[in-house]
C-alpha cells in the first residue's frame, strides 16, 4: 500500500508570517535582518536534536554580538513555535480528502522538540499513521539518512512514498533516493501532483479514482 508523506511548515503550516518574525526580532534586540542571518544556518542543528533550545537561541545570540535571559529565550522558543502554527485551510482538505479516499498518511518534519511535541497535539496530527520529526530521528531533511529512518518507520520502499514539501532541496533529496516528489507551491498543484504519483501504483488507482470529484482532479 503506497503513502502520501508531508512536510509540516510551509505545507500544513503557512510559511512564517512577518509580523511573527518581527516579534522575535524586537524580543532579541535585533534586527529581523540580523534574527534571519542566524535563524537559518543553525536550524538543521538545532531541528535535528543536538542543540537545546536555550544553546540554540544563545548561539544566534552570540554571533550577533549580544546574551539573552531565561525569560527572553523562553519567549523566543514560545514565538518560534507560534509562527509556524498559523494552519493552511486548503492543505488541511486536502489531507481530509486523501484520508477519505483511504490513503495512507504520513508527516516528516523538521522541527525541534518543543515544537515536535506541540504539532503532535494538534487535531491534524490526528490524520497521519505515523509522526515523523527530525528530532526524534536524529538527522533533518534533506540529509538521507533523515529519509533513510523515515522509510524504515513506514515499513515501506521509497517507490511506495509521495512525499510533498516546499523546499526544493528536500525535494530533490527525496526523488534521488526513489520517492516520487511533489514540490508544494500550493495546494491545487500539489493536490494534481499527488493524485498523479498515486494514480501511477496499482493499490491505490481505484480509490483515487473514485474519489475524482472530491479531490477535484481529472
Amino acid at each position: 500500500m503506497s503513502w502520501v508523506m508531508f512536510d509540516f511548515g510551509g505545507v500544513i503550516s503557512t510559511p512564517q508570517p512577518e509580523a511573527d518574525v518581527a516579534a522575535m526580532a524586537a524580543v532579541a534586540g535585533v534586527t529581523v535582518p540580523e534574527l534571519r542571518s542566524g535563524y537559518w544556518p543553525l536550524r538543521p542543528t538545532y531541528d535535528g536534536g543536538t542543540l537545546s533550545a536555550r544553546d540554540y537561541w544563545d548561539t544566534i545570540a552570540s554571533q550577533l554580538g549580544t546574551s539573552l535571559s531565561d525569560a527572553q529565550v523562553a519567549e523566543l522558543s514560545r514565538l518560534d513555535i507560534a509562527s509556524w502554527s498559523h494552519l493552511h485551510p486548503g492543505t488541511l482538505r486536502l489531507i481530509d480528502d486523501l484520508e477519505a479516499a483511504g490513503v495512507r498518511l504520513a508527516l516528516l518534519s523538521n522541527a525541534p522538540d518543543d515544537m515536535a511535541r506541540v504539532i503532535e497535539s494538534l487535531p491534524v496530527a490526528q490524520h497521519f499513521e505515523h509522526l515523523l520529526f527530525s528530532c526524534d530521528l536524529g538527522a533533518a531533511k534533506p540529509g538521507e539518512a533523515c529519509f533513510h529512518r523515515a522509510l524504515d518507520r513506514l515499513g515501506a520502499p521509497a517507490a511506495e512514498v509521495t512525499f510533498v514539501d516546499d523546499r526544493a532541496d528536500n525535494v530533490a533529496a527525496a526523488a534521488r533516493l526513489g520517492m516520487c516528489a511533489v514540490h508544494f507551491t500550493d495546494v491545487e498543484k500539489a493536490r494534481a501532483g499527488i493524485f498523479t504519483a498515486q494514480a501511477r501504483l496499482s493499490g491505490v488507482w481505484l480509490l483515487l479514482h473514485k474519489a475524482g470529484c472530491r479531490l477535484n482532479v481529472g
